[in-house]
């Protein structure tokens, strides 16, 4: 059985030196500190400050309980390797703290004798732990001496082998060697320590080894502050006791010392750690702090150890540190931003103006950028708030601190220094591109930088240069000079126009294209882009196309933002709502009421606004009815009319109109200064219905028309033919026709043309314009304003249309009646522009105006030339002005041109009437292919013709009863008026069908100037992408190996289209048609799976990125005429290898698997369970063709290896089925159903790619393995010229990256 045997405990007496300090000196000999050590190692519990000197109360309480012994508890130690149970026991001598005499002496035995009492008893006496407990005892924990009872095992006899004021070595060794002889009597094992031994003086420790050799006694060196030894002389003393405990290993103090510091490190180095890593504020508090390390256990060990004294100040210690760090960090954070700041507040030296430092630095306050880059604080920047806050700016006391001053002298230093270096860099690059540009005849556009160092070499800015600052100076001077040398030959382009315009579309291009470079050749502009041939033919060329398709977007500066349309458009879009409507303003005269009706119905038919010419207008009217019209309307003289509408149902309100208008309209002859209110007013004759009158009563409509013929701008509007409207006089349609007719008659168009890029500011002309509130911006065209003028007392509308000249040429079919030329006097382009035009606006009213921003001009010549041209034709005038001429010139009351204009309109009219009186016309059906939105403007609204049952187009008032009244002219006169339109429009007719067959010519001229640039586009492309001036890479229109297309070029333009489809090998071939090698596969096919697998397997993307759109069709356009093409002689991206592949397969005539098999598929993925589904998925493929079968089994294994490198390439299955369905399937989206199939085709697919192993027997294998079998049985790919391994090295040179 196990033994139930309890532990023992040993009852250990710890003795030594006491008493009254005559006795003891100054201190104890260390017996407390001891036992305090030994019993509450910790040392939050140790206490150095025990006193033998306490009151009389304190000596009778439970704790003293009137004895001189001190009772220090019972505890279990572990050393060496095995337990001891002790209980402490103390004897000292109390001393009373009145009388400094030993308390209740007369009744206590003498020291020694006490010590050599083996048997202790004190009834409920309770464990002493600290000074505090004494008269305390409550709030401490109390362990009571069991039974009261004391049997003493063993002394620990205790000496201090420290220097102590008041008390010699000799007196203590007394005292010691006394004691000793009355405890050795007790024959209880003795074990000498040698206490305070952090402290020891070499005399005491002498005479105690002195003492121990002479006594037989072990000695234990110890240091209770210090907690080192502190167990090994209890545990010894123990082992002493009980014989059957082994010896400990005993350990001198410096062994034992050092034990100790190594543990206190180790415990310290994981305190600090924790500290690191839970504390990262430099504000955290000791407090908050604590609670949270209180539950971690390294910081338990290192209190235990060290005590929580030490913890908190390693902690403040921390803090400091971090708050240190901080500091530091922010300082580097503002120190960083002194060269930005240097930079921007002292930009350059002469804002630092020679000053030093100390003067800048207190400059910086009154800057206006200071708050952007400083911050003042109120204390001092290291405690301040502000480091703790997100921001960058640098507090201002750092520019004063002593400490960091310095620092910041230095980085202005710097600055100053790096100032004075870039000043004379750019001194020297300054001179350098200074004397580049006197070189103008050695340095040409294109000229190469290693080959002019001779002309360079000797100069100092030169010397003074690196030589990557030398080439980026000399390539942005050939930038320069090859963009200057670009628009003056632009200009002289723009100045020949007239070449381009005599092209003769019948020639050959090619060769009016080299007359006229030949033409151009003497000119110095022409001879300095020698270097750029292909740059200078293409300008060539699209000025051919510029000049026959004038539109905005083909205009050399449209991308410059200084073409006229598009600075029109910008300024309209910002300045359009300051524009105001104009109201048309009219005259309503009528009988019985009439007048009233009228304004009835027009009100009606304007309550959701008027639309007139594509705008919504205002009407206002005033009605003048039976009165004294002649008086009534002189009385409205300050109303201005827009139109006078007279309507009339009989013979006798005709009457009324009629002595109406001839009393305020008809003139009499010798009486011109007479005054009549409705002169300058147009006047429209509306016919009211009136059921007593019938409508085929031609007396009064005749009645009309000869009023009409007698008075000046006046027409009549007769009833509709097949008007119905119960209750009502007049019809919408008359009212229509009306305030149109009117609003045409006070109408005339002027138009300001203008050259793109002439010197001169476009906005004082708009903003005018814009200003005048008397205006309105018509939606019809890009500017166009409708001004009021008045002339001669009669108000009119003029409708004002800025444009460019290259508009007003694609539009100069647009009848205007007047036009202001535009030109800059120092450019020779735009004068040579505005002679062109002006040559197509013969006999109309036109203003030359030599425009620039100053009105002074150093080119008197071209004002000279100008000035001429207007001497010789009576319709031209020619002014000189500044860009605000409408304001200051054409507005100004001197002026008479608009007036002009004006009164020139008829005879305008009348000289291009094929202009001004075009057919209203309807589409018809066999026009549609002309129909299209082709900025050919020139035949817009020329395929419409009349229809002969809509006349009303024509303004006729006849009766529409039928055709043959038209014939007859059974209206009132209008008969002949019919046929002479009819008659003109027919002739319109054969005019349009001329055109007809011109417009073919024109696109068949266009196409051949798409054939001419077609060997440059691709060069020009490359060379703009490499360098701009290598002559290596430069083409000739001679050099036929630059065919290369490529869709990379700029959107085509509309002349260049074409409807070219590819035509060869693969249009048309099914799969079963297609040549095959030994193997049974395609070349092209195994060549381009070789050389993807060889290059392309672990590039990202394959197949998914696309390749160059130009190198694929270059492959296509090369298979397609020679199906063995060897696509390894191209040098291209692997991604346009992949690509020109799946285009491949994508161009042969029908998909692999056929579309009556595709909709089975279908059908069954939806109807049958998966499982089913690749049982039936596989009889599918079983059943294809053997060359189908053959090809299909070769692609889908090369397709796994690439799904088995998808870690690199990023290709999963869905990823490749994406990419390769479409290819192989040829999906049909006629309809919506087979859009909806296409998504269950693609997952088909996948579900292909998924099971290939099942359903075709697949096995992961090399291309060469894959058709190693179709090889033998063809005989032997090397035997028959098939591509080898070894050939598909050779053919290996696709690289990643473009060449």
């Amino acid at each position: 059985m196990a033994s139930n045997k309890p532990e023992r405990v040993f009852n250990i007496v710890v003795v030594g030196m006491s008493g009254t300090a005559n006795v003891r000196g100054d201190f104890g000999v260390g017996k407390s500190c001891l036992c305090n050590r030994f019993v509450r190692p910790e040392e939050d519990d140790f206490c150095d400050r025990h006193s033998s000197t306490i009151s009389q109360a304190d000596f009778i309480g439970r704790i003293i309980n009137s004895n001189h012994f001190l009772y220090w508890g019972e505890v279990t130690r572990h050393y060496d390797g095995m337990d001891f149970t002790f209980r402490i026991m103390e004897q000292t001598e109390l001393i009373d703290d009145t009388s400094f005499s030993v308390l209740n002496r007369s009744s206590t035995k003498s020291y020694h004798k006490r010590c050599a009492e083996t048997k202790l008893s004190s009834a409920e006496k309770v464990a002493y732990i600290c000074p505090d407990q004494l008269g305390d005892e409550l709030s401490f924990t109390q362990q009571i001496l069991p039974g009261g009872k004391f049997q003493v095992d063993g002394y620990l006899l205790v000496f201090d082998v420290s220097n102590v004021r008041g008390r010699s070595v000799s007196k203590q060794k007394e005292f010691v060697s006394e004691l000793y002889s009355k405890i050795v009597k007790t024959k209880k094992p003795i074990v000498v320590v040698a206490a305070k031994y952090d402290a020891m003086e070499p005399m005491s420790l002498d005479e105690l080894k002195q003492f121990a050799r002479d006594k037989k006694l072990s000695i234990v060196e110890c240091s209770a502050v210090q907690s080192v030894n502190v167990n090994l002389p209890f545990c010894l003393l123990a082992s002493m006791i009980d014989r059957n405990r082994s010896r400990p290993r005993e350990m001198t103090y410096h062994e034992a010392a050092k034990k100790r510091k190594d543990t206190v490190d180790a415990a310290e180095a994981k305190y600090l750690q924790l500290l690191h890593i839970t504390v990262r504020n430099y504000r955290a508090v000791w407090s908050s702090t604590k609670a949270e390390l209180e539950k971690l256990d390294d910081y338990k060990c290192y209190v235990a150890l060290a005590g929580t004294a030490n913890a908190r100040k390693k902690f403040r210690s921390h803090t400091k540190r971090l708050k240190e760090d901080h500091q530091s960090r922010k300082l580097r954070q503002y120190l960083s931003r002194m060269p930005g700041m240097l930079t921007d507040i002292y930009p350059d030296l002469e804002t630092i103006n020679g000053r030093y430092w100390s003067a800048c630095r207190d400059a910086l306050e009154s800057h206006s950028r200071f708050n952007d880059w400083f911050v003042i604080l109120g204390q001092p920047w290291a405690d301040s708030e502000y480091l703790d806050k997100d921001e960058d700016r640098i507090p201002f006391q750092l520019m004063r601190e002593p400490s960091i001053s310095p620092r910041v002298e230095k980085y202005f230093q710097d600055h100053v220094q790096d100032l004075q270096l870039a000043k004379r860099k750019e001194r020297y690059k300054s001179d350098f591109r200074t004397m580049l540009g006197t070189l103008r005849s050695i340095i040409l556009p294109g000229s190469n930088f290693h080959e002019m160092r001779l002309h360079l070499e000797n100069l100092e800015c030169y010397q003074n240069l690196e030589e990557q600052e030398r080439m980026a100076v000399f390539i942005a001077h050939q930038n320069e000079i090859f963009q200057q040398a670009r628009a003056d030959f632009l200009e002289l382009l723009l100045e020949k126009a007239e070449l381009f315009i005599k092209l003769d579309k019948g020639a050959k291009v090619l060769e009016q294209v080299n007359n006229i470079q030949d033409e151009l050749s003497t000119d110095e502009r022409f001879t300095r882009l020698g270097q750029f041939p292909t740059e200078r033919y293409m300008m060539v060329i699209n000025q051919f196309a510029f000049m026959h398709n004038l539109v905005t977007s083909s205009c050399y500066l449209h991308k410059q933002e200084r073409c006229i349309e598009s600075q029109i458009r910008d300024y309209i879009g910002t300045k359009l709502q300051r524009c105001n409507s104009l109201p048309i303003k009219l005259l309503l005269l009528g009988t019985d009421g009439l007048a009233v009706e009228l304004a009835k119905e027009i009100r009606e038919l304007t309550k959701g606004g008027f639309q007139l010419n594509e705008s919504q207008v205002e009407i206002e009217t005033e009605i003048l009815d039976v009165k004294n019209l002649t008086t009534d309307i002189d009385q409205q003289r300050n109303f201005h009319f827009d139109g006078c509408i007279c309507a009339f149902t009989s013979l006798q309100s005709f009457e009324y109109i009629k002595t109406t208008l001839e009393k305020t309209k008809i003139v009499e002859e010798g009486n011109d200064d007479e005054p009549r209110v409705l002169r300058n007013i147009p006047v429209s004759l509306i016919f009211g219905r009136d059921l007593s009158i019938p409508e085929s009563d031609s007396a009064l409509r005749d009645e009309a028309q000869r009023l009409a013929e007698r008075i000046a701008d006046s027409t009549v509007v007769d009833l509709p033919e097949d008007g119905v409207s119960p209750g009502r006089k007049f019809f919408p349609s008359q009212i229509q026709s009306s305030v149109q007719t009117l609003h045409e008659m006070s109408t005339f168009r002027v138009a300001v043309v203008m050259m793109c890029g002439d010197g001169y500011s476009l906005e004082p002309t708009l903003s005018y314009l814009m200003k005048e509130h008397n205006c309105q911006v018509k939606s019809s065209c890009e500017f166009c304003v409708v001004m009021g003028m008045t002339f001669g007392g009669r108000k009119q509308k003029m409708e004002l249309e800025v444009v460019s000249y290259h508009q007003a040429l694609l539009n100069r079919k647009t009848t205007h009646h007047g036009y202001v030329l535009c030109y800059s006097p120092d450019r020779n382009a735009s004068f040579q522009m505005m002679k062109i035009f002006l040559a197509k606006t013969t006999g109309i009213p036109t203003m030359i105006m030599a425009l620039s921003d100053d009105g002074y001009s150093s080119n008197t010549g071209l004002i000279t030339e100008g000035q001429g041209i207007a001497e010789k034709s009576d319709s031209v005038n020619f002014m000189k002005a500044r860009s605000n001429f409408l304001q200051s010139s054409l507005m100004s009351s001197k002026n008479h041109f608009f007036e002009d204009v004006f009164k020139r309109r008829k005879a305008t009219e009348k000289t291009h009437q094929d202009l001004f009186f075009p057919p209203c016309t309807t589409p018809t059906s066999d026009d549609e292919e002309f129909s299209d939105s082709t900025p050919d403007n020139e035949l817009e609204g020329s395929f419409e013709f009349l229809n002969t049952s809509d006349t009303a187009s024509l303004g006729s008032s006849a009766s529409r009863d039928d055709e043959a009244s038209i014939t007859e002219g059974s209206s009132i006169g209008e008969g002949n008026e019919i046929s002479r339109k009819k008659h003109k429009m027919h002739k319109r007719r054969q005019q349009i069908e001329k055109k007809l067959v011109d417009r073919k010519e024109k696109e068949k001229f266009l196409q051949s100037l798409e054939q001419l640039m077609a060997p440059f586009k691709y060069s020009s492309m490359r060379r703009r992408s490499s360098s701009r001036f290598d002559r290596s890479r430069e083409t000739t229109p001679d050099n036929k190996g630059s065919k290369r297309p490529s869709n990379d070029e700029p959107h085509r333009k509309w002349w260049f289209k074409t409807t070219r489809k590819p035509k060869g090998f693969l249009k048309g071939v099914v799969i079963e048609d297609l040549v095959v090698g030994p193997s049974g596969i395609p070349v092209f096919v195994e060549q381009c799976v070789a050389l993807i697998e060889e290059k392309g397997l672990t590039i990202e993307g394959i197949y998914r990125k696309p390749g160059k759109a130009a190198d694929v069709e270059n492959v296509i356009l090369r298979i397609d005429k020679d199906p063995d093409f060897q696509i390894g002689t191209l040098s291209m991206n692997i991604h346009a290898v992949a690509s020109s592949f799946k285009k491949y397969f994508g161009a042969l005539h029908g998909p692999f698997i056929p579309y009556k098999v595709q909709n089975d598929l279908i059908k069954k993925y939806i109807d049958l369970p998966q499982s089913d589904f690749l049982i039936h998925l596989k009889a599918c493929i079983d059943n294809l063709s053997p060359k189908r079968y053959t090809l299909l089994k070769y692609l889908l294994q090369h397709l796994r290896r690439i799904i088995d490198n998808e870690e690199f390439n990023k290709m999963t299955k869905d990823n490749v089925s994406i990419c390769w369905w479409p290819c192989l399937l040829h999906p049909q989206s006629k309809s919506v159903k087979d859009l909806t199939n296409e998504a269950k085709l693609a997952s088909i697919f996948t579900q292909l790619l998924e099971n290939m192993d099942s359903i075709l027997g697949l096995e992961v294998e090399t291309a060469e393995e894959a058709l190693e079998p179709l090889g033998q049985e063809g005989g032997g790919a090397d035997e028959e010229g098939g591509q080898t391994s070894e050939s598909r090295e050779s053919h290996g040179n696709v690289t990643e990256h473009d060449v």
